[in-house]
């Protein structure tokens, strides 16, 4: 596609059209399916080409999954494969006569998978229409058709004083519009050094000065309110539990930089949270807490590459959530062209703190070395899962010990994965190391969101490297080849039985962490050299002798290493 053409597009004005994603969504609730009548209406609406809503309509798992006048849809991420190794969810198939992804005959059953619901507490999870059920005894509510709503997990703090689990006063953005100008708020940011929480760990001070300086002025801040990462709760539980510390620092972004409008772009999966936050907007304005800030909220459509911040933005648009190469960075040319700052819900949930405290205080509350607080989920192996907020620099063994309590039934940690499907896996001999970004990717691991999923004895390392990549392929946005096809390659290479043949392994992950457009498939090497590092025998990885790479041509090590993406997933 050429560059006006794609220009074109990625301004294409909402507000005067509606987009062709709201159209089809419309029409999928409407009747269960999109047809082609449905996709030449949504063309005609939204002034796009018939060619680009049919890439719409193909792209989201809400609008490509037929859906029967009760529609159920399994949980198939980590958590819940770690709760029962996917047993719910051949149970619920048996049980329904259906697959996944199909319709009974007479229309009235259809039964859909998603990869995390937010109950990583509680798994496995199946949601039947707008209630989520989870835990034991799920499988036979399910097909009683006699599901209840799963009850949410506790949150709990190690601090006197909690940042994050603090309920959103607005007494931050008071202080800041009274007595900080906006550089003086800008300032405080970058010097509490306030990290990215979405995986990339990017400096928020530091996007935040780009979009500063930009001379357009109509500028927005976007919300990744789709985590997506397969056993992380935390956006979740911070946008229905506490939606207005998340406006509260939305509304102090938007001061700092000259930005008057935000989005925020929520899962669907997360059926609760879209009718608490507009809940929560409508009583901002109304008690006069935005000003002149408004706030849109958004919801998705199933996807989960779309937490990578320029698939957000087209997703927000209405295209499909493929990534675009940058620069320009969306701080630069983001939403419809113009500058946009792209936080995750719980970057932006520090801000209020920094606000009424100031910088030095925000650095203080760590030991570790990077300043702040951080929110950790424990999935349902442990004694205690849940939400906690601890100091960085905290050992991983104090938090999966001291405050999950270790892992139920008596069994011992194998591995646990930190920070999402992204992430490295930790031994369970390696738990002494800090919850920290430096001290983490020294052991090939990330802080990610901060979902840490234990997997207990019993774990299959080859399962638990199949079950990755499956997630990996069935996610890849597609644009760029070495994800698209290396990582079904490697989930094939798992999936035969045998030894795997390391070189070539190697070599193919090495391809996709320096070949790929983003995050995701750059990403997804890491957890498979953690088990080839620490479980190798196990998962069947033969001695390697080195990959030929100058005789294969499929395999050849790219020249030059690409720069360090600093967008993450709505970082």
């Amino acid at each position: 596609m050429s560059r006006n053409l794609t220009d074109m597009l990625r301004t294409h004005e909402p507000e005067a059209r509606p987009t062709a994603l709201n159209v089809l969504k419309q029409a999928m609730d409407e009747h269960g399916e999109i047809t082609d009548d449905d996709r030449r209406r949504a063309a005609a609406l939204s002034g796009l080409p018939e060619a680009t809503v049919y890439g719409v309509s193909t792209f989201y798992d809400d609008l490509v999954q037929p859906h029967g006048r009760r529609h159920v849809s399994v949980c198939t991420g980590t958590a819940c494969w770690a709760a029962d190794f996917g047993e719910h969810v051949a149970a619920v198939g048996e049980g329904l006569g259906l697959g996944l992804g199909e319709r009974s005959e007479d229309g009235e059953v259809s039964l859909g998978q998603t990869v995390c619901l937010g109950f990583c507490h509680t798994a496995g999870a199946v949601r039947d229409g707008d209630v989520v059920d989870a835990g034991a005894g799920v499988v036979d509510r399910v097909l009683a058709g006699a599901v209840r709503q799963a009850a949410e997990p506790d949150g709990a703090t190690v601090l006197d004083e909690p940042v994050l689990l603090a309920r959103g006063s607005f007494e931050g953005l008071r202080h800041a519009r009274a007595s900080l100008s906006p550089e003086q708020l800008l300032a405080e940011v970058k010097a509490a050094d306030v990290r990215g929480r979405g995986g990339a760990g990017f400096p928020a001070g530091t996007k935040w000065e780009f979009a500063a300086r930009a001379a357009d002025p109509d500028k927005a801040i976007v919300v990744n309110g789709d985590e997506g990462d397969p056993g992380s709760y935390i956006d979740k539980l911070l946008m229905e539990r506490n939606p207005e510390l998340l406006l509260e620092g939305m509304a102090l972004a938007g001061h700092a930089v000259g930005a008057r409008r935000g989005y925020v772009l929520v899962r669907s999966e997360y059926p609760l949270s879209t009718p608490v936050l507009r809940g929560a907007v409508e009583r901002a304005r109304s008690e006069g807490h935005l000003g002149d800030f408004d706030v849109e909220i958004v919801e998705g459509a199933g996807s989960y590459v779309v937490g990578e911040e320029t698939a957000l933005l087209a997703s927000l648009q209405g295209f499909r959530g493929t990534v675009s190469a940058r620069p320009p960075f969306p701080a630069e040319r983001g939403f419809h062209g113009k500058p946009t700052v792209v936080h995750n819900v719980e970057t932006l949930c520090n801000i209020p703190f920094i606000a009424v405290h100031g910088a030095e205080a925000y650095k203080a509350l760590s030991p570790g070395a990077t300043p702040g607080t951080k929110l950790v989920c424990l999935n349902d192996r442990f004694q205690r899962p849940g939400l906690y907020e601890v100091r960085f620099g905290t050992p991983v063994s104090e938090i999966c010990e001291g405050l999950g309590g270790g892992l139920r039934d008596g069994r011992s940690i194998k591995a646990v994965q930190i920070g999402g499907p992204l992430g490295g896996i930790l031994p369970g001999w390696k738990l002494d190391t800090p919850f920290d970004f430096d001290e983490l990717a020294a052991e090939g691991c990330m802080v990610g969101h901060g979902g840490i999923l234990a997997f207990d004895d019993r774990t299959d390392v080859r399962a638990l490297a199949r079950h990755l990549l499956e997630f990996g392929a069935h996610e890849s946005c597609g644009k760029c080849f070495p994800c698209r096809i290396g990582l079904q390659r490697a989930f094939e290479m798992v999936d035969r039985p045998g030894d795997l043949d390391r070189g070539r392994l190697e070599a193919l992950l090495e391809t996709l962490e320096l070949g790929s457009l983003c995050a995701h498939g750059g990403g997804m090497p890491a957890p498979i050299r953690s088990l080839i590092a620490h479980f190798g025998e196990e998962l069947g990885v033969a001695t390697p002798a080195q990959p030929e790479l100058d005789t294969d041509p499929h395999m050849r090590r790219p020249e030059e290493r690409r720069e360090d993406d600093p967008g993450g997933r709505g970082a």
